[in-house]
């Protein structure tokens, strides 16, 4: 509609552009993908939900520069909030490296579970997690259902291991972690009373690596992922439960059905973990609000 006078009542519409950037990276290739919001004030959380499905990478960052400097950091899946997540750390901080918006090596990412630590060395993003929680998660038996295996495919009791998010690890034999075939329905079955996010789903044999991963998480819209920060943290963690300091490297995304291999990098330490990795910038869209 217009008035006489020429002026225009029309709304222009609304839209954000989404940076679409690839976390833990392995030798400038695979990783996983995550979007990221660099400005996202104003967006609601319901806006932010729908930006996240529409956009369709595993999980979606909205930073917003809160008045004491520290980078308020709302995390979305396609189908829910989730408290926290280490590949779009990675991929957010790293945009904000590039962009010169950190002001020296260190900042601090704030989520719903606090403050939380992020450091930056040359190219790598570092982020730190408390070390975690960890309780014995007996059900062997329908987990190997759940991934198409026979029970004696599980090397070692399952662990249900908690840092402010919950995964289930477990060990599989190398040649069941290739082989393994995830039922949808039967791990969110498994997930749900504990309400974890999923399964990490481990082996403890490749040469360059300290362990093999893959990662299954249908409670949250993710069959599979390439790249999981949270819980490799949570696995470091686990590994290194009866030694105050250690190191790993984990391989996470080759055994995927269309591989993207990923590189995590784990760093325990007495009070904390240390989870980083380096990041590739691939494409941004425009999202209508």
């Amino acid at each position: 509609m217009r008035f006489d006078d020429g002026m225009s009542t029309e709304v222009l519409p609304r839209s954000v552009t989404v940076e679409l950037v690839a976390a833990f990276t392995k030798d400038g290739g695979g990783g996983n993908p995550a979007g990221v919001v660099l400005d996202a004030s104003g967006i609601a959380p319901a806006e932010r939900g729908r930006i996240a499905a529409e956009v369709g990478a595993p999980e979606t960052a909205f930073v917003t520069v809160a008045s004491d400097g520290a980078f308020e950091t709302a995390f979305y899946s396609p189908s829910k909030q989730v408290p926290d997540c280490g590949h779009a750390t990675v991929a957010a901080f790293s945009l904000l490296a590039r962009r010169g918006a950190l002001h020296g090596p260190a900042a601090v990412k704030r989520t719903v579970l606090g403050d939380r630590a992020i450091s930056v060395e040359g190219e790598r993003i570092f982020m730190e997690q408390p070390r975690p929680k960890l309780a014995p998660f007996p059900h062997a038996a329908e987990i190997a259902f759940a991934l198409g295996l026979g029970p004696e495919s599980i090397a070692l009791e399952p662990v249900l291991a908690d840092n402010g998010v919950r995964f289930v690890l477990v060990e599989l034999t190398p040649e069941a972690l290739a082989a393994a075939v995830p039922d949808r329905g039967a791990i969110e079955a498994i997930t749900e009373a504990p309400d974890a996010i999923g399964l990490y789903v481990y082996a403890g044999d490749h040469a360059q690596f300290d362990a093999t991963i893959r990662m299954f998480a249908p409670r949250i819209g993710i069959l599979e992922e390439a790249a999981t920060g949270m819980a490799a943290g949570l696995l470091g963690g686990y590994l290194a439960r009866d030694h105050e300091t250690a190191s790993y490297r984990f391989l996470q995304g080759a055994l995927m059905p269309q591989p993207s291999p990923s590189k995590l990098i784990v760093r325990v330490r007495p009070d904390r973990v240390l989870v980083g990795g380096t990041a590739t910038p691939l494409n941004a869209v425009e999202i209508a609000l």
